[in-house]
């Protein structure tokens, strides 16, 4: 059947590289980032793709991406795949609440990410940042991967919700089995959890572990408070403490804490890894991040006005421009919709490609290419409009924890660019997972800059 024949008039038009009865799921399963750049070349802004049997319209213009998440965001909601996915993990978190629910806890939520609570991050950042480093040889080959989530699972853990993670393998290993599951190239992602396939049967275990470890934390923790009157939280940013003086149940707190700890460590290791990998393969900007590290620190890195460093909060832009962890994000409209002329009705998975818009060619000049300088330029285009650079979304859903995911690269970048050199064993490449992340490792070789 010609792709004319299979258009109706006013839907979207339908995505090339189909496969008979199978839609768009071959080429989307094998490789999810070749797949959205090729439909994204359709000259559409909206195009109609398959996937497991779902139809889906797909948003390749970010002009019209700001509609969906600014403009007309109350006419949409968190698709029902985002639902299905994540509600026996976290279905009573932030992340899938809707309307004066949603409202409600991102006010209770929103008051942790605030003034001194925020900045509280620094200090953990470069404690546990130098510690990770203390334990690389003195010069040799360290993998980035590895050592990104478990830094950024601690860091998080710790500056968050006060928890010593460290050496908690049940909580790590049930990590990786959770991330697994929910991996776009996965075919247990498209079934239902009670399919017994390997990976579902991890994924419930893995759960269970969760839920029973984080629900003990929850209750030791409030027990404690109770009885001391004092809230022992008071080094982390206090999450765990205002969710629960805002009389939440131990399985809501629990909820909140999975969402932030599988959004937050997942995605901040992936940024973390692509913005070391970019300065070792880059040894022209990595030397010059260190001089202007280097100026802007004088003691104690925790103390550091880092949001001076330019350079730093351009190296920082860049990477996340060419990596956005959050590579896709789903909505659907509420009712029937014309989006930029195309017809999509109630229901229908809406995908929005940070991937897609923050390398289009028609917003950035050579976007392919790591170019930190490029934010520096007094004279940005002025025909970019803000949803061509979305790393933690857009509109009333931006991630409400965005400040302190920045503050923890900035600082955990500079502590190492001041320790180490690094250099490029393997060449930088990402594969879709949950979030955005390296496709098998990287490989990097660390000197001392001493």
């Amino acid at each position: 059947m010609s792709q004319d024949a299979r258009h109706t008039p006013g839907s979207p038009p339908r995505a090339s590289g189909d496969w008979p009865l199978l839609g768009h799921t071959v080429p989307f399963l094998r490789s999810p980032l070749d797949a959205l750049e090729q439909w994204g070349q359709a000259g559409a802004s909206v195009v109609a793709v398959s996937i497991a049997g779902r139809p889906v319209g797909l948003v390749t213009d970010p002009r019209v991406a700001r509609k969906v998440l600014v403009d007309a965001a109350d006419d949409y909601r968190k698709a029902e795949l985002v639902r299905d996915r994540l509600g026996t993990l976290q279905g009573g978190s932030l992340v899938l609440l809707e309307s004066d629910a949603w409202r409600e806890r991102r006010a209770t939520v929103g008051s942790v990410f605030t003034g001194d609570r925020v900045a509280g991050v620094d200090g953990v950042t470069a404690r546990y940042t130098d510690a990770a480093v203390d334990d690389w040889p003195a010069a040799g080959v360290v993998d980035l991967q590895s050592t990104t989530r478990d830094l950024a699972l601690a860091v998080l853990a710790r500056a968050l919700f006060g928890l010593d993670l460290g050496g908690d393998s049940p909580i790590h290993a049930a990590a990786d089995d959770v991330l697994t599951r929910l991996r776009l190239d996965s075919p247990s992602t498209y079934l239902p959890e009670w399919v017994p396939t390997p990976t579902n049967r991890r994924f419930q275990r893995a759960v269970a572990t969760l839920h029973a470890r984080l629900d003990e934390i929850v209750d030791d923790r409030r027990d404690t408070s109770e009885a001391t009157g004092v809230d022992p939280d008071t080094e982390a940013g206090g999450l765990l403490g205002a969710l629960a003086a805002a009389g939440l149940s131990t399985a809501t707190i629990r909820d909140e804490l999975i969402a932030f700890l599988f959004a937050g460590f997942d995605s901040t290791a992936t940024a973390l890894s692509c913005t070391l990998g970019s300065l070792a393969a880059n040894p022209e900007v990595q030397s010059s991040l260190a001089a202007a590290v280097d100026d802007t620190v004088d003691g104690a890195l925790a103390d550091a006005p880092l949001d001076e460093c330019a350079l730093l909060d351009a190296v920082v832009k860049e990477s996340l421009r060419l990596y956005p962890p959050q590579y896709l994000l789903f909505r659907e409209p509420l009712t029937d919709v014309s989006l930029d002329g195309f017809r999509l009705p109630a229901g229908q998975p809406i995908v929005l490609a940070p991937w897609l818009y923050h390398r289009d060619g028609r917003f950035w000049d050579d976007p392919e290419t790591f170019r930190p300088r490029r934010w520096l330029d007094d004279s940005p285009a002025e025909n970019r409009p803000d949803s061509t650079y979305l790393p933690y979304g857009i509109g009333p859903r931006r991630c409400v924890g965005r400040q302190m995911a920045d503050r923890l690269l900035r600082t955990a970048v500079a502590a190492v660019c001041r320790r180490r050199r690094l250099t490029a064993e393997d060449t930088l490449t990402v594969s879709a997972g949950p979030t955005l992340a390296l496709d098998g490792g990287l490989a990097v070789r660390v000197d001392s800059r001493e």
